[in-house]
């Protein structure tokens, strides 16, 4: 199994789309403010992400929700999204088994760009889930 595609629902599709293309470097492969409601879809390599906008209609966005991006080298994604303009905090090492910058978007949902000390999925996803 794997997650092909992410669905969004946000609440300024502009301010959206600025921060995934803009700041995490995505390739916008559609983008329409005529259709209802207005949309547009990111590509990263084969990762997808849809973004929906909708007047908030839960109490905040994001609450509850983490996404866990693997990536080659955290320490060099933190130095790029840093010179775009990002505020994070520095690389942190975590007893889970990854290296990891967090990174909100403008709706509250939660990123987690992590680089793997030992690239086994199934034991991670168990410390994970166990810490």
């Amino acid at each position: 199994m794997s997650l092909d595609l992410l669905f969004l629902e946000v609440n300024s599709l502009e301010e959206s789309v600025a921060f995934y293309e803009g700041l995490l470097g995505f390739e916008v492969e559609r983008h329409s403010q005529e259709t209802d409601p207005p949309m547009a879809t990111l590509r990263s390599g084969s990762f997808r992400i849809t973004l929906a906008q909708h007047l908030e209609t839960m109490l905040r966005r994001g609450r509850g929700v983490h996404f866990f991006i693997g990536v080659p080298d955290v320490d060099l994604l933190h130095q790029q999204l840093t010179a775009r303009g990002a505020v994070l905090d520095s690389p942190v090492d975590e007893g889970w088994g990854g290296r990891f910058i967090t990174l909100l978007d403008p709706d509250k949902y939660r990123f987690f760009f992590v680089t793997w000390s030992n690239r086994n999925d199934n034991e991670q996803t168990r410390n994970l889930a166990q810490s």
